[in-house]
């Protein structure tokens, strides 16, 4: 199905739905990630160590597991606009609160209840776009999403650099949260549920679009026994272990790779500068894969080539040399553009290969089970960077992890479409 052009923006569902919902991801994701930049003012204020900010950092995944399934399950059989939009206000008024932190008990708190508020988000985004685009457009619709994770990195890490420089860490906690609280208002405002409640959608559009999308859900399995039966389905459980050992690597270095770039010598506006560079790059591979991937209706291959060449990147990172931050830059580089560029073909597999009324419990263990991986990996590499003082170590396990997953989904068999 072709992209309607021709219709006014606010007409236009890749530009309302797909604009509307990147722009809350932007926000969400530099309120999950922000802290990254904020590391070297924390350790230093607040006489916190590598292993106890690796430690609170992890405690956001703990809590981002939590509503997986619940908002999963309550989006695709309820409303995935009204789901998202409560953990739109609650998340931006945690990460408001982060300020505010004093202890490393209120850090780790702070931490766990925002990854609780934002923990659904991605799934029921997941299940909007699947009501929205057809089999056709999803990987291009959901890396159009998706690819506002390196852009929030392109924007938030200059600008935290910044404030930091200027202003200190908690006012770069306020500064970001506040958007969040504003967009509630476009959210409510732009998103329809699915076509049919869309009123400003072109009717013909309308008629084509809503026809489609039935027949593709006619074409489904049908859902034998409880929904809960989604949660040991084969696929889900070898794309849950595949995100676990990928996500381990990418929230290990997404949030040490500012204090690998600080501790070269660098200024903390150069460092945000810097750490931009992988997400920027990131952003174009992702549109390159997923254009690759709905034109030749592939998923599982684009998937597995993007995530094993992250890892041999990330191995490869080890021949840079401590202190050499032009290798440190490339080689990173590299490894964060390969991985970014999984996305779009990855979050298409589960609503292709499940029925839509489960849909949304699958995205919602794989989300959930393979961010365990977020836990793991931010306090690993703190503590090897303590242990062996360099994070040596700590990427070379990255990318065996992130090979090891790419072999776990190779069973997969994606079903031919016509």
């Amino acid at each position: 199905m072709a992209t309607p052009t021709r219709l006014a923006p606010h007409r236009n569902r890749w530009i309302r739905i797909l604009g509307v919902a990147f722009v809350m991801y932007v926000l969400s994701y530099i309120d999950r990630t922000n802290i990254a930049m904020a590391i070297p003012a924390l350790r230093s204020e607040l006489g916190l160590g590598a292993s106890a900010i690796g430690f609170a950092t992890g405690m956001f995944f703990w809590g981002y597991i939590v509503l997986q399934i619940p908002a999963g399950r309550l989006a695709a059989v309820w409303k995935a606009k009204w789901v998202i939009l409560g953990l739109l206000l609650f998340w931006s008024l945690v990460s408001f609160s982060t300020a505010f932190v004093r202890t490393e008990n209120e850090l780790i708190a702070n931490r766990f209840v925002l990854g609780l508020f934002e923990g659904g988000v991605l799934t029921c985004t997941i299940v909007l776009i699947r009501k929205w685009f057809t089999r056709a457009e999803r990987a291009r619709a959901n890396t159009v999403f998706l690819v506002s994770i390196p852009i929030a990195s392109v924007i938030a890490n200059p600008i935290s650099g910044i404030v930091l420089a200027h202003f200190g860490w908690q006012m770069m906690f306020i500064v970001e949260a506040l958007p969040g609280l504003v967009w509630a208002a476009v959210w409510i405002w732009a998103i329809a549920e699915q076509p049919s409640e869309a009123a400003w959608l072109d009717p013909q559009e309308k008629a084509r679009l809503v026809a489609a999308l039935e027949a593709e859900a006619a074409e489904s399995a049908p859902v034998e026994g409880h929904w809960i039966r989604t949660l040991w389905h084969p696929v889900v459980l070898l794309l849950a272990l595949y995100n676990f050992a990928a996500l381990m690597a990418e929230w290990g270095v997404t949030f040490w790779l500012p204090t690998v770039l600080k501790e070269t010598g660098l200024s903390i506006v150069a460092v945000g500068f810097l750490s931009a560079i992988p997400s920027a790059v990131g952003a174009v591979v992702m549109i390159l894969v997923a254009i690759s991937s709905d034109r030749l209706q592939e998923r599982k291959w684009h998937m597995i080539g993007a995530t094993a060449l992250s890892g041999v990147f990330l191995l490869l990172a080890q021949l840079a040399g401590q202190g050499n931050t032009l290798g440190i830059v490339i080689f990173l580089t590299l490894a964060v553009a390969s991985f970014l560029g999984r996305f779009g073909p990855f979050w298409s597999l589960p609503t292709e290969m499940l029925p839509p009324a489960v849909a949304g419990v699958g995205i919602g263990l794989v989300n959930g089970a393979g961010n365990l991986g977020g836990t793991v990996g931010p306090y690993f590499f703190g503590w090897v960077r303590e242990w062996s003082g360099s994070f040596t170590v700590a990427l070379t396990a990255g990318g065996i992890s992130l090979i090891l997953g790419s072999l776990l989904v190779i069973p997969i068999r994606q079903p031919r479409k016509g």
